[in-house]
């Protein structure tokens, strides 16, 4: 696949679409990501941030498996 191809699955995600997919509350996924246990969001601009659809995807896959 060509890197400027889009898929549907290939997005960036509000916190909002996270808290939905993951079913973490926002508390909850910043502590993780204090903790380094959940991946840290991308800064779009001053005030946005957004996730990797695929890397939320992979987390949600292996969460609760050992070493993640």
């Amino acid at each position: 696949m060509d890197a400027t191809e889009y898929r549907p699955d290939n997005r960036l995600l509000r916190l909002r679409e996270v808290t939905e997919r993951t079913g973490l509350s926002r508390a909850t996924i910043y502590r993780h990501i204090n903790k380094g246990t959940f991946p840290k969001p991308r800064k779009l601009s001053s005030g946005t941030i957004r996730w990797h659809s695929g890397i939320i995807e992979n987390w949600i896959n292996t969460a609760g498996t050992p070493g993640n």
